[in-house]
């Protein structure tokens, strides 16, 4: 079995490759339950190192604010704000982290031990809304969301449909967001013993979930309400460009994204745009031409891809119109209506 350290991101600690080619992991054979709680599996070749599930998840917390934005985008004419609101979607980004066990268990086990989370192969995160029904009844869940990424940056990002965006904005403004979690599903690897004695390939499956703790009037800042009527004005294009694939780990190995606006002046001239992503950069960029478009005009747009090799793949022009061009790579699994959909 053969992991690349760099899909489990922090939690691949690879310990070293024996004569026979194994990697340090854990032993699936062996597993020992800490404090009724954590379940802990020892290396299958360093008698000292102890592999743990981790027991516990929850939203990432920076300066003592959520890691969670949400997005919803709307289109109100500017000459017309008491007119129709057409809902155009929306974008929901959670960060999430599992708990560090390491000193519990040393304080259980002992420290002369080194503990490592186990190495996490595949996630599976789902976000899900259980809706309070009326005394006697049963509790409805629904699932609005489903996404598979790799542990990487501890963080994912949903596309929202126009029914799903509508569908959540509404759970927060209402305060009903109690009922609002997320259900992490992940598959990890090691080694068995077989009938002979031998080592062979393992893999165990875990689930982890816990409730949204964000509230609309306790942490207004973290949603927003744009009106993408706001992004054109006077004929000047105005829009957003979206990427979250470095944010995400979806990017596989492309190390820079770029993409090329085209717009058609009223002087029927070309006029171009170009911005680019790639780890650490902010995943949405906004875009302003200072010379005015033609009128009812559209842009097209082509995309590059450098990769961490050096190779680099360039799209055919496409045409674009929206507001905001989303150049993410989703993998969202269609539900019913109310799932969220690019």
């Amino acid at each position: 079995m053969k992991r690349a350290a760099a899909v489990l991101g922090f939690l691949a600690l690879v310990w070293g490759v024996a004569v026979s080619g194994l990697y340090a992991d854990p032993l699936l054979s062996k597993p020992e339950t800490v404090g009724g709680r954590i379940l802990i599996f020892p290396d299958h070749k360093a008698p000292n190192v102890y592999y743990y599930v981790p027991a516990g998840l929850a939203l990432v917390r920076s300066f003592d604010k959520p890691q969670f934005f949400f997005y919803k985008y709307v289109y109100v004419k500017a000459d017309a704000p008491e007119g129709p609101r057409t809902i155009a979607g929306g974008v929901l980004a959670l960060a999430v982290e599992f708990a560090d066990e390491t000193e519990t268990l040393r304080k259980a086990k002992g420290a002369s031990y080194e503990y490592r989370p186990v190495p996490i192969d595949k996630l599976t995160c789902v976000l899900s809304y259980s809706r309070l029904e009326a005394e006697g009844e049963e509790e409805k869940k629904e699932e609005l969301a489903k996404k598979e990424l790799l542990w990487t940056r501890k963080s994912f990002t949903l596309p929202l449909g126009r029914d799903s965006a509508s569908y959540l904005w509404k759970i927060f403004e209402d305060g009903k967001a109690t009922g609002l979690s997320v259900e992490c599903e992940f598959t990890f690897g090691g080694y068995e013993i077989d009938d002979e004695g031998k080592l062979k390939d393992g893999e165990r499956d875990s689930r982890l979930s816990f409730a949204v703790p964000v509230s609309m009037a306790a942490d207004p800042g973290l949603f927003k309400l744009v009106n993408l009527a706001d992004k054109v004005s006077f004929n000047y294009r105005r829009m957003s460009v979206l990427c979250f694939d470095f944010v995400n780990g979806t990017n596989g190995e492309t190390a820079k994204i770029t993409a090329e606006i085209e717009i058609l002046t009223a002087k029927k001239q070309r006029d171009f745009e170009t911005v680019a992503f790639m780890a650490g950069s902010e995943p949405q960029v906004d875009l302003e031409f200072d010379i005015p478009e033609a009128k009812g005009g559209t842009y097209k747009y082509r995309v590059t891809r450098i990769f961490s090799d050096g190779r680099s793949e360039k799209s055919e022009w496409k045409a674009g119109g929206e507001m905001f061009l989303d150049l993410s790579t989703y993998d969202i699994e269609a539900k019913d209506g109310r799932t969220w959909i690019p």
